[in-house]
């Protein structure tokens, strides 16, 4: 994938080099050519060498008026102050986690360079996989979250987005940083060409699965209003962030235009089932009616992964009537029944060896050939 071409100058060479070193080798960071120099003349002489740079993150003491750079260099501040920059300036605290400082600068960047932005995004193949079921209690989400997990086991890059009428995500993703993602769907519904710089400063970082998600405030309203042109923003938004191998939507199970939307878009669709006559009935409805549904351009059944969940060794319900197969049984897990922690939902080694099958064998062949996470060579 293209990488940007980030310079720094400061003169605090320990912070230099931490830098430098967290953005040449994080899981994050993968798109960046960075250069350092702790002089002021060696990055004049930098430049008028014709040398291409995209971010110019800069000490604010050694900011002057006569540094002349290209005009397709994005110059970023680096404050000691959380404090906004002088002078049309942009700035960015330089004591902040480094993960957020990349995500802060990403949103810089983006903002001044929406195309730069979209070509960027456009070198690198994102899949977008939907979570679905048209019978509530299936554990849709359950398959959700931990294959979000799983998949950044392999080493790539996840978003995971919840869109169900009543989000769970707090239950399951849980960020140090204390800023909610409560604007997002302000910026999806505005017509405004700066969405992709607002996902990148909104989205939050769950160390412990290795997943990024919105901290969405539980809002019945926002979610019914969303249409299917906003859904398909603000899924294609994370997609042309460039930034990951997968996206990973957890849908309600409601036929809403936003769920539509998302199994249209959708690379793959994980369709969660149980071994009872009314999940077999409602799978078998749904794609009776699925060209009146999706359209005969939008056939969600080719690319779909139906996973039997809470199986427990019984003989299954046949399927066949709806032309489909099971690719997946999930193991019922009895201590999930009662109060449970975000660990041990995403940390049943039993329940996620069967899923981690399923995706070696359904998910991961599709992407090969195709550059994933932080691979040598990308």
């Amino acid at each position: 994938m293209k990488k940007l071409r980030v310079v720094i100058l400061d003169d605090n060479k320990d912070y230099l080099e931490s830098l430098s070193a967290f953005m040449r080798t994080s899981e994050e960071t993968n798109q960046f050519i960075v250069t350092c120099f702790t002089e002021a003349t060696n990055l004049h002489t930098y430049i008028h060498q014709g040398q291409q740079i995209d971010i110019l993150l800069i000490s604010t003491s050694l900011l002057t008026e006569n540094l002349q750079v290209n005009p397709g260099t994005t110059i970023m501040t680096l404050e000691d102050d959380e404090v906004k920059g002088e002078n049309g300036t942009n700035a960015i605290y330089r004591y902040q986690r480094l993960n957020q400082l990349i995500s802060s600068m990403l949103a810089i960047y983006y903002e001044h360079n929406e195309v730069a932005g979209r070509l960027l995004s456009r070198s690198k193949q994102t899949r977008v996989i939907a979570s679905y079921s048209t019978s509530g209690g299936a554990g849709k989400t359950t398959v959700a979250v931990n294959l979000s997990k799983q998949l950044a086991l392999t080493d790539a890059k996840v978003f995971y987005l919840n869109l169900e009428l009543f989000n769970s995500t707090s239950l399951y993703f849980t960020s140090a940083e204390d800023r909610p993602s409560l604007q997002i769907f302000y910026y999806v519904k505005a017509e405004t060409e700066q969405l992709r710089s607002k996902l990148e400063a909104l989205k939050k970082y769950d160390p412990y699965s290795m997943v990024d998600y919105f901290d969405l405030e539980i809002s019945a309203d926002e979610m019914l209003e969303m249409s299917e042109k906003d859904v398909g923003k603000l899924v294609n938004g994370i997609v042309e962030t460039g930034t990951y191998d997968y996206v990973v939507v957890d849908l309600d199970s409601s036929l809403h235009e936003r769920n539509i939307a998302v199994l249209k878009e959708a690379d793959h669709v994980i369709w969660t089932i149980v071994n009872d006559v009314q999940s077999q009935l409602k799978l078998k409805s749904f794609f009776a009616e699925e060209e009146k549904l999706v359209g005969k351009e939008n056939l969600v059944k080719d690319k779909t992964h139906v996973l039997l969940n809470k199986h427990i060794g019984t003989p299954v319900q046949h399927i066949e009537a709806a032309e489909m197969s099971i690719d997946g049984y999930l193991p019922y897990i009895e201590t999930w029944s009662s109060m449970q922690s975000s660990s041990e939902i995403l940390g049943n080694e039993l329940f996620n060896q069967e899923l981690q099958a399923i995706i070696q064998d359904k998910i991961i062949p599709v992407r090969e050939g195709v550059a994933i996470g932080n691979r040598e060579g990308n």
